[in-house]
């Protein structure tokens, strides 16, 4: 029984756990702050060669493969078709500089245009939702904004898959179910 007790309370604590660095609008679960791999007001600005002029989804696509290049990453893929222009966003509950939206699909990584800066950003804990500390950004996104919206953004690297939380219930079943065996195992021999 002491067993149960104890495995009882590591799953509350990992549940727990799990949940404390996420952020809310309301009742809704948004994660924690995305990781920000790399901004700039200049697209030719990038640790690998030169992506042309201006501003277009080929010039923005080069910076971010020079980005991902310089970290390790593997190249991607941007389709114009899937930037959002002019996204809303609202302050996470209880700050004043953490904001989030809701993506369209989940994805690996997004890429946000403000004034004239734009930003890489890797989308990690909850990969329905861009969340974004504004604390990290340049001033020159001039974000959290009074209108609340971001000039573009354009999800990278096509979807990713999110596992289901059935998923991870049933793994902690399963672990718990062999912890019993073992020790049933353990009484009788």
């Amino acid at each position: 029984m002491k067993a149960l007790t104890q495995s009882v309370v590591l799953a509350a604590s990992l549940a727990w756990a799990g949940s404390a660095s996420a952020y809310m609008i309301g009742t809704e679960d948004v994660g924690g702050a995305d990781v920000l791999l790399g901004e700039t007001n200049d697209l030719n600005a990038n640790p690998t060669g030169t992506c042309g002029t201006g501003n277009s989804p080929s010039t923005e696509l080069c910076w971010i493969n020079n980005l991902l290049s310089s970290l390790g990453g593997s190249s991607t893929t941007y389709e114009e078709g899937d930037k959002v222009e002019t996204q809303s966003y609202q302050l996470v509950d209880g700050s004043s500089t953490v904001i989030a939206f809701e993506l369209s699909s989940p994805t690996q990584y997004f890429f946000i245009k403000n004034a004239q800066w734009y930003g890489l950003f890797e989308n990690t804990p909850e990969l329905d939702w861009a969340v974004i500390d504004t604390t990290m950004l340049a001033a020159g996104f001039n974000l959290p904004s009074d209108g609340f919206t971001i000039s573009h953004i354009a999800p990278i690297g096509g979807t990713v898959d999110v596992p289901e939380p059935g998923t991870l219930a049933l793994l902690g079943v399963g672990l718990f179910a062999l912890g019993c065996r073992r020790r049933f195992m353990k009484s009788r021999g």
